[in-house]
């Protein structure tokens, strides 16, 4: 990740690209972390980001089978734009082995073997724990070819405005709080 200038009302700025199965779940708040691989996700970021569904490498075996829906509502890219419907900012960040994967199941919607599947890791993973809010104005974007590929941070172009401060917690704050209790738990 690099350092940014905070994104200001209707500006271009930093979108973290994720698997849209995934971000359906965050939406939705069935998923509070992003388990990520080191290499793709170099230094910090300390501002709000869109979330910006990706749709291509999405396997539906990664799924823990209660949540497969998340990747057949998603399955497809809409052909009228990529919808992007939230935003986040990373609340504590954590570095754990595959041994830990088991531990935090709970708390995202593949399962550890998915997980290992999506990343092959060889030492530690990164661990994101994300305060999701939806925006009040989602935005239909035109794919760019800036933003194809493997990559896992983007900056918008200025004709893709995304409004960080109008958008809605989609866990209240008690929640939110019991989620980020339960993450450190399962760390200790």
């Amino acid at each position: 990740m690099r350092d940014h200038t905070t994104a200001t009302a209707a500006e271009s700025g930093p979108a973290l690209k994720e698997r849209a199965g995934v971000v359906n779940a965050l939406l939705d708040g069935a998923q509070t972390v992003l388990v990520r691989h080191p290499t793709l996700d170099p230094g910090t970021i300390d501002e709000r980001f869109a979330l910006y569904p990706a749709y291509s490498h999405q396997e539906p075996s990664r799924y823990r089978s209660r949540y497969e829906g998340y990747y057949h509502r998603s399955s497809a890219k809409p052909e009228a734009g990529v919808p992007i419907r939230a935003v986040a900012d990373i609340r504590e960040e954590y570095a754990v082995s595959t041994d830990d994967l088991e531990a935090l199941a709970d708390h995202y919607v593949y399962t550890p073997d998915g997980l290992r599947d999506k990343y092959d890791p060889d030492g530690e993973l990164r661990v994101l724990l994300l305060r999701v809010a939806e925006l009040d104005s989602p935005a239909l974007i035109t794919e760019r070819g800036s933003y194809r590929g493997c990559r896992a941070w983007i900056d918008l172009a200025d004709d893709a405005p995304i409004e960080p401060d109008a958008a809605t917690p989609v866990l209240d704050d008690a929640t939110f709080a019991e989620r980020r209790a339960a993450v450190r738990d399962a760390l200790e």
